[in-house]
């Protein structure tokens, strides 16, 4: 029977064809990787196979972990006796040492001399005659006491080179494979160097990370969601750095965590789609919304990972009658809170305001909600100074201290707020790269802020006033073509926009660039 996949080279040129191609695969689904885990009784044990499932789903795969382990760990591609004996370049194995290595290895005979076999088969000498035994006995005279070491290690580097990549995927599928080292026989310390992989990742995203006193909080409030199992709701005002603080907890428990932004749409596909994406179920054009829910739900359902769901307030229906119920909440609350997954709700103080006002519209009450809320956490609507002044040092690095003090002073009296930060500092590396400088300058800084990012906050702030309605006199007529205004935009009589209320923000950050 022919493979309906393929196509010859000849006739017109389809797209689609290449669309099955191996290089397309999405990394390992995390519904099967689910019913994996859930035969393995060590908490441990789960996170490491859930570890290697993130990681599949990253740029490069599975196949660029094995790459990786193998660049960085070469020392651990041998059998535990050529881990006791060595194996330098120079090193030879004597015939004992032979012996006990080469019955750990897969391939390869390596017999010694005087022995009456081929490698590891020994053969009953009765089934031979005569004539035929004497040849054996001749020929086995003529093996070697010893082999070097690199005839093992070589041997090791072959057999993880073809085969430790598909023994990577497996690991997360095969329940026949044990989690612990000893496995495969040419990388036995295989899972405790994959903890010692996750834990490297997390110190080195670590060190590049400021954790502000909010941040703090929402750590606190993630380990007890993840720890207790209980639904938890973060509440913070936007543009105070809540959603880094919660990717960057993430980022910590690859092996613990998926991270969900919801948009603002109304169909339920997407909303499955979305979650589906972040925890690597397979999604298909002509996949449907049930089917991806009932995957997500054998993902979920186990326990092992906490579902994380930033933009929360996209969970209550756009359009609301009387009729209406929130089926993205109640879907929530009845497959994934009452089997004991862990649910982080993030969002802004309009989360409770839409709450209400669908409690208000509909028949629906949220005592379902209420009663299954673990925690909830309000965040502060201000920052210390110090927790601006880090993320600002974080960012610039080594710069002119004087570039921090702007920045903050900027950040602090901008309507952005802490996202403030990042975009002066963007700016005034615009800045620089136009003049040919990598590294950033006061003088960048400076002219930034006052030729750019102020005018433009400004500008975008009186463009958002609302238009002042003028009453027409009596017996006016409009004229046919508009009039042109008798000033320009900048002339006209406003109210200061909410960031340069009582001394301006630009009076404050002159008075820092004047030094």
């Amino acid at each position: 029977m022919s493979n309906t996949r393929r196509t010859s080279d000849a006739g017109k040129f389809r797209q689609e064809r290449f669309a099955s191609s191996q290089e397309f695969e999405r990394g390992l689904m995390a519904n099967l990787v689910a019913k994996r885990a859930a035969l393995l009784e060590s908490p441990v044990q789960r996170e490491t196979i859930w570890f290697l499932q993130y990681l599949s789903h990253q740029p490069g795969g599975i196949n660029k972990l094995a790459a990786d382990l193998l660049a960085q760990f070469p020392q651990c591609v041998a059998t535990p006796s050529m881990q006791k004996f060595g194996f330098k370049k120079s090193q030879i194995y004597s015939a004992d040492e032979v012996k006990a290595v080469r019955g750990e290895v897969k391939g390869g005979s390596f017999p010694l001399k005087g022995e009456a076999d081929y490698g590891r088969n020994f053969f009953d000498m009765s089934q031979f005659s005569e004539s035929e035994c004497a040849d054996r006995e001749a020929k086995s005279k003529l093996y070697p006491t010893k082999y070097p070491a690199s005839d093992f290690v070589s041997l090791c580097s072959q057999a993880a080179g073809s085969k430790l990549e598909k023994y990577l995927m497996s690991l997360c599928l095969d329940p026949a494979l044990p989690v612990e080292d000893g496995s495969p026989w040419y990388f036995p310390t295989l899972v405790s160097t994959l903890k010692k992989i996750m834990v490297a990742g997390i110190e080195s995203h670590c060190e590049k990370i400021v954790v502000t006193s909010l941040g703090e909080r929402v750590h606190e409030a993630l380990d007890y969601a993840a720890e207790s199992g209980r639904m938890t709701l973060i509440e913070g005002n936007a543009r105070f750095g809540k959603t880094y603080s919660v990717m960057d907890w993430c980022l910590r428990h690859p092996g613990r965590a998926r991270y969900v932004q919801l948009e603002s749409t109304s169909d339920d596909m997407s909303f499955y789609r979305a979650i589906a994406k972040a925890l690597g179920v397979s999604i298909a054009l002509t996949s449907k919304a049930q089917e991806l829910r009932m995957r997500i739900e054998e993902a979920l359902q186990p326990g092992d990972l906490v579902l994380v769901l930033d933009e929360a307030h996209y969970l209550w229906p756009n359009l609301i009658d009387s009729r209406s119920l929130p089926t993205r909440i109640n879907w929530l609350l009845t497959a994934l809170v009452n089997r004991g997954v862990p649910v982080v709700l993030v969002t802004t103080p309009q989360f409770l305001s839409n709450q209400r006002a669908f409690e208000h519209k509909t028949r629906w009450t949220s005592e379902q909600f209420t009663g299954r809320l673990g925690h909830y956490e309000k965040l502060p609507d201000v920052l210390p100074i110090e927790d601006l002044e880090a993320i600002a040092t974080a960012l610039v690095g080594d710069a002119d201290p004087r570039i921090v003090e702007a920045v903050v002073e900027y950040a602090n009296g901008s309507a952005k707020y802490l996202a403030g930060i990042t975009s002066v500092i963007d700016r005034a590396s615009f800045v620089a790269r136009k003049e040919g400088r990598d590294s950033l300058q006061f003088a960048d800084l400076r002219r930034a802020i006052k030729e750019s990012v102020i005018p433009s906050d400004t500008a975008f702030a009186i463009a958002m006033q609302p238009a002042a309605r003028v009453k027409p006199r009596r017996g006016f007529t409009a004229p046919a073509e508009p009039l042109q205004p008798d000033c320009t935009p900048v002339e006209r009589q406003v109210a200061p926009p909410d960031f340069m209320r009582s001394r301006s923000s630009l009076d404050r950050v002159d008075a820092v660039t004047a030094h």
